[in-house]
């Protein structure tokens, strides 16, 4: 049984992922070259499935906005679950926050 998981799908300027369940040490392999759209486009990390992080969830987070910057683009997050707002709360990465637009609905 997976405890963390990723779908992806893309929209008209970038691609959303969609993180499910719990995002640890365990499932940070690959997940930063996993959070890569296209150079130059948005990348959406939804959390709204997302019902717990730890420090190496974040350190995954910030290393694929850093290469989505680098590329031209952005990375940003959306709908974190109140146990996961407090995390990124906590380290200032609450600014990375965006409201959901409805363009990026399935």
């Amino acid at each position: 049984m997976d405890l963390f998981s990723v779908i992806s799908r893309g929209f008209e300027d970038g691609r959303i992922f969609v993180l499910m369940g719990e995002l640890d040490v365990s499932g940070c392999d690959g997940l930063v070259g996993q959070l890569q759209g296209p150079p130059g486009s948005l990348v959406v990390v939804d959390l709204s499935e997302l019902n717990f992080m730890d420090s190496s969830g974040l350190g995954a987070l910030h290393a694929a906005r850093r290469v989505a910057i680098k590329n031209g683009g952005m990375l940003v997050v959306s709908r974190p679950q109140p146990a996961v707002h407090r995390v990124l709360e906590l380290t200032g990465l609450d600014a990375w926050i965006m409201d959901w637009d409805g363009r990026w609905s399935a």
